[in-house]
């Protein structure tokens, strides 16, 4: 397979992959991760208000890696919490200017910069309509911080790089937080405690060995199930922005669905472990991946003719599509390197989107 390379690309063999922002911010998350136990207090306080509230549902509101960061949200507030999670198309507002009815739900707005005008127009029907309105942002003075009924920080500093890495396993740390604190879950706060240390020794490990095979790859297709899902979408969207890899995100109960006929010999499959209830199903689809002739990199442990990324098991399993993400950004900023692309600049892209 060829590989599509940007005509002002990149020396892989110069390339030094730390001196790129992507590199370094996403080194910073453990820290990152580490600092949010501040907002314990602030946390508590919103997760009071819920209680009070008491609200029938959760409906959440963004895009891109924030939008990812919902998908795991999704999970965790129907498996933990037994509250129905959707999501909320902000078209709806800004374009279709539609009322919707959502008396009874918490509304969640999810954004890095807070100022996307779609997102802000979304914040402002869902108030009108009746939710309680919570906005998870890295920026605390933004519009969207300043329309909401709460706010909940995700302080992981100013992130330059274009591909969102730190503000994405920002958000998913901070939603996993107000889960464990609105349930009152002291294994899920303990679990929480030792977060910044396993996203370390997962920053440790050595992905380097799957480069090679996905250097001149056109095509990927990126897999995991249940909450394992969200970090599938946000790999696959890494793979898209970083190295120009048209890359799909899949739950492994969707692949027989209509992927399967895609595989053929030489196909790159990244499999996503969860270490929990899915990972049967994942393991199922990975070994009939293989059959198909595949090349499938799995994350996690070690699965015969497969190649293996190794990765530490979080404290909890809901935690583990963050750690999966901690050792992927170091490995796509490296792919993409090798394929003689800029991670911190993909073409045609810009830091912030101001969507309509």
């Amino acid at each position: 397979m060829k590989t599509n390379l940007a005509p002002d690309s990149l020396s892989s063999a110069k390339a030094d992959v730390s001196a790129t922002k992507m590199y370094q911010e996403t080194a910073e998350i453990p820290e990152r991760i580490g600092q949010q136990l501040r907002n314990a207090a602030r946390l508590e306080r919103i997760a009071q208000k819920l209680k009070r509230i008491s609200p029938k549902f959760v409906v959440t509101c963004a895009r891109g890696s924030s939008d990812h960061a919902a998908t795991y949200a999704k999970y965790l507030f129907e498996t933990r919490m037994g509250l129905a999670c959707c999501s909320f198309a902000p078209s709806v507002a800004s374009v279709y200017a539609a009322k919707t009815h959502l008396q009874g739900a918490a509304f969640i707005a999810i954004s890095q910069s807070g100022r996307s005008p779609d997102i802000l127009s979304a914040c402002e029907a869902a108030k009108a309509g009746g939710a309680h309105v919570l906005a998870v942002v890295n920026d605390e003075a933004s519009p969207l911080a300043g329309l909401a009924d709460d706010v909940l920080p995700i302080n992981v500093g100013a992130e330059v790089s274009v591909p969102a890495t730190k503000s994405c396993i920002g958000t998913m740390s901070a939603i996993y937080h107000l889960c464990a604190e609105w349930r009152g879950d002291s294994r899920a706060r303990e679990a929480f405690a030792r977060l910044p240390s396993t996203l370390a020794e997962a920053w440790s490990h050595d992905w380097s060995h799957a480069c090679a095979p996905m250097r001149g790859a056109r095509q990927a297709v990126v897999l995991s199930r249940g909450i394992g899902f969200a970090s599938a979408q946000e790999a696959a969207l890494k793979l898209k922005e970083t190295s120009t890899i048209h890359a799909e995100g899949f739950s492994a109960a969707e692949v027989r669905h209509g992927p399967l006929s895609m595989i053929d010999e030489g196909f790159p499959v990244i499999a996503i472990s969860t270490f929990d209830a899915t990972q049967q199903s994942i393991d199922e689809v990975s070994a009939d991946l293989l059959e198909c002739g595949a090349n499938v990199l799995v994350a996690g442990d070690a699965v015969k003719d497969a190649i293996c990324l190794p990765m530490p098991r979080a404290a909890c399993t809901d935690l583990q599509p963050l750690i999966f993400l901690q050792a992927f950004y170091k490995f796509a900023n490296a792919l993409a390197l090798e394929r003689g692309l800029d991670p911190d600049r993909p073409r045609n892209l810009s830091k912030v989107t101001r969507t309509l």
